[in-house]
């Protein structure tokens, strides 16, 4: 049989990969928002993988694991590398040194052991622990990084004159959110945001996985606006449209998954599973 089929999906992966190394560069150099855009295509490529990989009918144990040490340096290692970055070497917040920079630092860590714990754990589960396939029990690295990067950068987008970290000229489209202006404050969030994300990537709530929901009008409606934020994505265009469905889906499922009747009573898998010796 052909291995050629199988090269495509792994070369996604690694294009994914290289995507997140450039926005640690860029990140590195002081662009913040051509790393976040970048790091933002990388999300997409990790969903491109896995859809390339379906279609050649290529899915293999080791493509299942290129993907998972490409989702831990993509969603892992570099979101909180590009906030620390920024929140740490910018002028007028407090986050340069002293308890500031320790308080960053406390949450990046916390992000990035989160996110290999995600990994590992549901590496290791078996088909028979996860007995519901439209389910994500916790929120999967994938969307917990985009959320965050996508929030990043319309807090860069709508800095107000005070906002030390804002940059309105980089983004020549119109403003969805209208003359919402941020101050500095809002950059003292993105610490909790990546504790908050680091313990929903762990957790077990349940939530909805995107095109799983009963109704096909409803899967059609949620397949075209994520198209057309994959087209926002590809221009560079309005972040703050490209954040509101996966913002708005966690929010309704982190509550419905646990309260819905038909949720209520799924077995969870468990939080530190063993897998096979």
């Amino acid at each position: 049989m052909s291995k050629v089929p199988y090269l495509a999906p792994n070369f996604i992966t690694v294009g994914a990969m290289a995507c997140g190394l450039g926005a640690m560069l860029l990140a590195h150099r002081g662009d913040y928002v051509a790393a976040a855009w970048l790091l933002l295509f990388s999300t997409f490529l990790d969903r491109a993988d896995g859809f390339v990989a379906r279609r050649l009918q290529a899915t293999s144990s080791f493509g299942v694991q290129m993907d998972s040490f490409a989702d831990f340096f993509n969603f892992g290692v570099v979101p909180p590398f590009l906030v620390l970055t920024a929140l740490s070497s910018t002028p007028g917040l407090p986050f340069g040194s002293g308890s500031g920079l320790a308080w960053a630092l406390l949450a990046a860590g916390l992000w990035l052991a989160a996110a290999a714990v995600r990994l590992a754990r549901f590496n290791v589960l078996s088909d028979a622990e996860v007995t519901d396939k439209t389910i994500f029990h916790g929120v999967p690295t994938t969307l917990a990084a985009g959320l965050l990067v996508n929030w990043f950068l319309v807090c860069i987008k709508y800095g107000g004159p005070d906002n030390p970290l804002a940059a309105p000229d980089r983004f020549a489209e119109g403003r969805l959110f209208g003359d919402l202006q941020l101050g500095p404050d809002v950059w003292c969030a993105f610490p909790w945001a990546m504790i908050v994300g680091a313990l929903l990537m762990v957790s077990n709530l349940r939530n909805k996985k995107f095109g799983a929901l009963r109704a096909r009008w409803a899967n059609l409606a949620v397949g075209a606006l994520s198209l057309v934020a994959m087209a926002f994505l590809v221009m560079r265009v309005y972040p703050e449209f490209m954040v509101l469905l996966p913002s708005t889906w966690l929010a309704i499922w982190l509550v419905w998954g646990q309260i819905g009747p038909e949720y209520r009573g799924q077995p969870k898998p468990p939080l530190f599973p063993v897998g096979d010796e």
